[in-house]
């Protein structure tokens, strides 16, 4: 097929700090969409946002937006707990649909919605977007390629100054642990789901999880809220290729942030990192650094081969985005599987349930 695909954005509002930041520009300068309508709560909001982006269509529901005969795939990046409603409006409607992570508020959702995007037979795709970075795969072919040897061990670390102490009006949903985002779905799940797409599963695991901040400060107004969420989550399995997986995923800490994983073989080592204040592995601007039968740690160059879109585009959250809608937009067009879908959502909610369940009950589980 050779056509446009005609997008309708949920969530699309210039006020809007991830769709406005990554989606829209994205899709500006990618040929195989046209964005077509934005839907938010307001209608005031969505006119303003639809005139500013050069969308035909406005919509305050997300109903009529996935009924527009206009509309061709959804996007739905509004807070976790608005997911379910919007998914399953688009997917009654018999649209593709791209759904931001967590998938759902809990795993009943994310497996309701899986459900019946089979039975609608449409393409899905779920957030996941560190699977689309350019150094995540190209570490992942290095692994595959025995560059390090047999992988024995890897160990991640993700530390952010979010989901601790101070939060802003914004954000401050992402502490209460009923909205189902919070440092164990963001953080350690899009972590853990770039670790298991380059090494493989877990066979077996161990987790401890602890809230030990109690309140959190909000920065406007001084307010100091429950906090019902993690901040302290640390992990230790076998994978099922045999090598030993240690994760450690911290929030509210104000030095040494960012990302750390390494990945030990018998022939040497890769280690994929940054330095950023909010931790957060799917955002990309990762280093790569390899050692193989060398004394020395060397940056890594990524070949142009990783990176399947515009130059144009900036590294950073926006390109992997980038490289995800582009992959889905192949996917629509011809039938592929490029990009993780609803089926990879329920699995890994099923993974994260499984290290709350280890957590809560001490026990080992064997996956």
């Amino acid at each position: 097929m050779d056509r446009t695909i005609h997008v309708g954005i949920i969530g699309g509002s210039a006020n809007n700090q991830w769709a406005s930041s990554t989606h829209i520009p994205a899709l500006q300068q990618l040929q195989k969409f046209k964005i077509m309508a934005i839907g938010t709560t307001r209608m005031e909001s969505a006119e303003k946002s639809a005139s500013l982006y050069g969308a035909s269509h406005a919509f305050a529901d997300s109903n009529e937006l996935s009924q527009h005969p206009d509309v061709d795939m959804v996007i739905v990046s509004v807070k976790v707990p608005g997911h379910y409603d919007a998914v399953i409006a688009a997917l009654n409607a018999g649209k593709s649909i791209y759904c931001e992570w967590p998938l759902g508020l809990n795993t009943t959702q994310a497996i309701e919605m899986n459900r019946l995007a089979l039975e609608k037979k449409v393409h899905t795709a779920v957030g996941l977007q560190a699977r689309q970075s350019p150094e995540v795969n190209f570490a992942k072919d290095l692994v595959a390629k025995g560059y390090i040897g047999k992988i024995l061990s890897c160990h991640l670390k993700v530390s952010t100054t979010a989901k601790g102490g101070t939060t802003n009006e914004v954000s401050k949903y992402l502490l209460q642990q009923s909205n189902g985002a919070n440092l164990l779905t963001i953080n350690a799940g899009h972590a853990i789901d770039a670790m298991c797409y380059m090494l493989g599963d877990f066979k077996e695991l161990s987790a401890t999880i602890a809230n030990q901040i109690k309140q959190a400060k909000v920065l406007e107004t001084g307010e100091m809220i429950e906090k019902t969420t993690a901040d302290q989550i640390l992990i230790n399995g076998t994978l099922k290729n045999g090598a030993t997986a240690s994760i450690h995923v911290q929030g509210g800490v104000t030095f040494r942030t960012g990302v750390s994983f390494e990945i030990y073989g018998t022939e040497g080592v890769i280690v994929l990192s940054n330095e950023s204040a909010h931790g957060q592995f799917q955002w990309g601007d990762l280093k790569v650094e390899g050692m193989n039968l060398s004394n020395s740690l060397d940056v890594l160059s990524i070949p142009e081969q990783y990176r399947w879109v515009s130059d144009t585009i900036p590294s950073g959250p926006i390109l992997n985005v980038a490289q995800a809608l582009e992959k889905f937009g192949k996917d629509i067009l011809e039938g592929t599987n490029y990009v993780p879908n609803f089926d990879d959502a329920v699995k890994l909610h099923v993974l994260l349930d499984l290290i709350q369940k280890a957590a809560d009950t001490g026990e080992r589980q064997v996956l």
